[in-house]
């Protein structure tokens, strides 16, 4: 290893590690055989240590910041100060070890998750900073999955019937996530996201859609029947096998349900819930 290469490695072990500064400036001196005061020279107002932790301290305001960006509502909901104490324990417990910042929140609703009180009777009321986490991370995946994009045409009124009467190779678009929710957080989220004052909705199960046609991300609430059906379609892959599976699970008669279904097909088609697969 070069000389320039462990002063990096050195330098990257003191930032990244969770733990108190000088403790983990004294244990990448005895690993990396460095001596922090020679690497990082004082001056006569500033130690070797001090100089460090400018650059400790701007790494983690940084993953802080690419936090905030992620996770805009749940930072509206908590507020700044709340939210940053939990960024911070959740940097700690699970730190960066991605080049990539898209990795960087992957795991912050389980997190939130976990630190909940335990056995007390207000407990479920905490999962609405949880579920709003995964709404938000949906939001993030969607834009990195495969979409329809460069694969479906633009639809329109004669393409829809053709859905209508023909549905044998119709299938979930792979740029499709459903959550099942315990909030209808569609409408807070989207006014946090068009820096609108938002309103905390009364507890509610919610079926939502998050979605992605044409470079466009769609997330919307839609009725169970419609959320189990579409569920349906990306396991079974199958139209009339998903049409049977969901009537079976929202308990609906199956003449009922592709009855809806007709109606509803072209909007599922529009908003990038499904394709045909020609």
């Amino acid at each position: 290893m070069t000389e320039l290469a462990n002063i990096q490695r050195w330098l990257t072990s003191i930032i990244v590690k969770p733990g108190a500064l000088n403790d983990k400036i004294r244990l990448a001196d005895d690993y990396y055989n460095l001596d922090n005061s020679e690497v990082v020279q004082a001056t006569l107002r500033q130690t070797s240590a001090q100089k460090i932790e400018i650059y400790a301290r701007g790494y983690i305001l940084r993953l802080m910041e690419c936090m905030e960006a992620e996770y805009p509502a749940v930072c509206k909901l908590l507020g700044e100060e709340l939210f940053h104490t939990f960024v911070r324990a959740y940097l700690i417990e699970q730190p960066s070890t991605s080049p990539d910042l898209y990795d960087l929140g992957k795991n912050f609703a389980t997190f939130l998750k976990a630190s909940q009180p335990k056995n007390t009777e207000q407990s479920n009321d905490f999962d609405l900073p949880v579920e709003l986490a995964i709404l938000e991370r949906a939001l993030a995946e969607i834009s990195r999955v495969k979409g329809l994009e460069g694969r479906t045409v633009k639809p329109n009124y004669l393409n829809d019937l053709l859905y209508l009467f023909d549905t044998t190779n119709i299938q979930a678009s792979p740029g499709l996530i459903l959550l099942n929710l315990s909030w209808p957080l569609a409408g807070y989220v989207k006014a946090v996201y068009q820096t609108q004052e938002p309103v905390i909705p009364g507890k509610k199960d919610s079926f939502l859609a998050v979605s992605r046609n044409h470079y466009r991300i769609n997330f919307q609430e839609i009725e169970q029947w419609q959320w189990c059906f579409l569920q349906s379609l990306q396991t079974a892959n199958n139209y009339t096998e998903a049409v049977r599976i969901a009537a079976e699970q929202c308990a609906i008669p199956q003449d009922t349900l592709m009855a809806d279904l007709i109606l509803w097909i072209s909007v599922a088609l529009n908003f990038g819930y499904i394709y045909k697969n020609e």
